[in-house]
């Protein structure tokens, strides 16, 4: 008698790991679900506006470095696909979040589904 009742409660124990085990994985998939941004980069000779994924919780350099080949010091974006910035000229790389300047570094940005981020080049006045 003791065998049948461990061995009902053996079935039943494992029934109720493999129904947890799919709800898991049923929320695990709603929480992967695609986060798009608009992003546009902008130089003299080219201007690409595109869609792009990414990753909750992840910075506008995050964003750019998994798009582009991209140079920086300190968070600061220095070059974007080969296009530097120009010192002497005082002409840097600036961005845009929803159409305003920056606040801060790129890399301490965290980006929200629907954001606008544009990159473009201009003369930093004081």
């Amino acid at each position: 008698m003791k065998k049948i009742y461990s061995l009902v409660l053996l079935f039943f124990s494992t029934i109720l790991l493999v129904a947890c085990q799919s709800h898991q994985s049923t929320t695990s998939s709603s929480s992967s679900e695609e986060h798009l941004v608009q992003l546009v980069v902008k130089t003299d000779k080219n201007t690409t506006d595109e869609k792009v994924s990414f990753t909750q919780g992840d910075t506008v350099m995050d964003l750019l470095k998994a798009n582009y080949d991209v140079e920086e010091t300190d968070g600061f974006i220095t070059a974007i696909d080969g296009v530097k910035q120009d010192e002497k000229a005082g002409k840097y790389w600036m961005f845009d979040v929803n159409d305003e300047l920056a606040p801060k570094s790129a890399d301490q940005i965290k980006i929200q589904d629907g954001d606008k981020i544009e990159f473009y080049q201009e003369v930093y006045k004081n």
